[in-house]
């Protein structure tokens, strides 16, 4: 009984705040808090030496965990859909980019432990959400993880209508469509000087040898995706 009254409470891992996030946002109580620590650590700053360990690892699992969960997601809803239609829209949804905008919604970024300086983390956001459910799957299994992923992510926060129409890769649609038509694409993409020596490229799709559609960039994945636009819509 002594023993009782003198024994200290373990301190937590994680924040109050981070604890109602996951509580509120996820219905997560977490059982193991370090995977939670870990989750939301950028290797350029780590906690402590205690309980070091960055998100890297747990962000490879997370990687594998929501392509799989997107995948099955998207196999249910759209039962009459092929392969192409699927694969496309799973990576969009996947995408680094969307993943930000992910976290972003979920406000996750309030959490995120990393060394601010003048460098700019693009994928901070993205990889932080692929961690946080790599750590969820690890503490409450993966039928939690997927369960959560899909009811509070995918059908709260993902607008598939929205997905559909943004981040299309347009060169992927023309060539998977000329491949269901046995015909052969090119594209040939050629670098110009403009008058202030800045660069500019220039990409022409081909048909058959035939010039179907033309497109201008900075860069010449720019100029390569309008050039396949144009040739759709002409198409």
């Amino acid at each position: 009984m002594i023993k009782r009254l003198f024994q200290r409470k373990k301190s937590s891992l994680i924040s109050t705040q981070y604890k109602l996030f996951l509580k509120e946002s996820l219905g997560i109580t977490p059982r193991n808090e370090k995977w939670y620590l870990q989750a939301i650590t950028h290797r350029s700053k780590k906690k402590s030496e205690e309980n070091k360990g960055d998100n890297e690892r747990l962000e490879f699992l997370g990687d594998a965990l929501i392509s799989l969960v997107v995948a099955d997601y998207l196999f249910s809803k759209f039962p009459d859909k092929d392969e192409g239609y699927l694969t496309q829209l799973r990576a969009k949804i996947v995408s680094r980019n969307y993943l930000n905008k992910l976290a972003k919604k979920l406000q996750l970024d309030e959490f995120i432990i990393y060394q601010k300086t003048k460098n700019t983390y693009k994928s901070l956001l993205g990889n932080c959400l692929e961690a946080l459910f790599g750590a969820i799957m690890i503490d409450q299994g993966y039928e939690k993880a997927r369960q959560i992923f899909t009811v509070e992510i995918l059908e709260k926060l993902v607008d598939l209508n929205q997905v559909k129409t943004e981040n299309r890769d347009f060169k992927s649609e023309l060539f998977m469509l000329f491949q269901k038509q046995n015909k052969t694409v090119n594209i040939d993409i050629k670098e110009n000087q403009t008058t202030n020596n800045a660069k500019k490229f220039v990409a022409v799709v081909f048909m058959d040898d035939k010039e179907l559609g033309i497109g201008f960039g900075n860069a010449k994945k720019e100029a390569e995706q309008e050039a396949c636009k144009n040739s759709l819509t002409l198409l």
